[in-house]
């Protein structure tokens, strides 16, 4: 298996967190619920294609990114049928596209499942920004996506009578926090995060301490722990993979 390969597949998953995540706004995601009745269903569709187009640079293959869309649609709309709309099902809708992904990839580089096997664990490539892009996009808003789905039950008992803060706020502090973390890992530098906990910590225990809200302090702190640990976890994995990778 060839350098070249692992970039491609790397293309791939790219071009899918960045439609799926990055160009995919709160708006689109709420109106392409109709499904096949809604234009932002097809706008969605057409900007994966368009993006795995573009990032996989193959100008004389259209059928992988027309491949691509017609399965990522059709994933989509078995999640609106399905209604799976929780943590479990957000997980299942990220693993089919992922599958899909590896199987489209599989096609284009004429893989086989023997050899993928056979590949695993003396894997030997050097594309280190391609992998790291990665990880920065994972820990951004499908982390995001993620954390929201896990406290979902907690959102509902909180008060609305409380004082609203700035809109997506929590939504950015929380991806500018995963992007610290995990650049404090790639580079070695595990002191900064402590103080960045502590920093949050102080903020947030004057303003809920003063409000004397119970819940919205147990909601907030579940929240950042939450996005403490998966950034912790792929930064560890993320430095692993290119070290041991040779790529640093």
């Amino acid at each position: 298996m060839e350098i070249f390969q692992i970039d491609v597949l790397l293309r791939l998953i790219i071009a899918h967190l960045l439609g799926d995540f990055i160009f995919q706004s709160d708006r689109i995601v709420r109106r392409k619920k109709d499904g096949l009745a809604s234009k932002y269903f097809y706008f969605h569709i057409l900007t994966i294609g368009l993006l795995t187009y573009l990032l996989l640079a193959q100008w004389h293959n259209w059928w992988a990114p027309v491949l691509i869309m017609i399965i990522h649609g059709a994933i989509d709309l078995m999640k609106i049928k399905a209604k799976m709309h929780h943590a479990v099902g957000y997980l299942t809708d990220q693993a089919l596209h992922l599958l899909s992904i590896v199987f489209v990839w599989m096609l284009i580089t004429n893989q086989s499942f023997k050899s993928i096997w056979e590949y695993a664990g003396r894997v030997e490539f050097s594309s280190d920004f391609l992998v790291i892009m990665v990880a920065y996009l994972l820990i951004s808003v499908p982390t995001s996506v993620l954390i929201g789905q896990l406290t979902t039950n907690w959102q509902g008992e909180l008060s609305d009578k409380s004082d609203d803060g700035l809109s997506n706020a929590g939504k950015w502090i929380g991806i500018i926090e995963r992007v610290l973390i995990l650049t404090f890992i790639l580079i070695g530098q595990w002191m900064p995060i402590g103080f960045l906990l502590a920093g949050k910590s102080v903020f947030r225990f004057g303003d809920l301490n003063r409000a004397g809200e119970r819940k919205k302090t147990e909601y907030i702190l579940i929240g950042t722990f939450l996005s403490f640990t998966f950034a912790i976890l792929i930064g560890i994995l993320t430095f692993q993979i290119v070290s041991d990778l040779k790529i640093f």
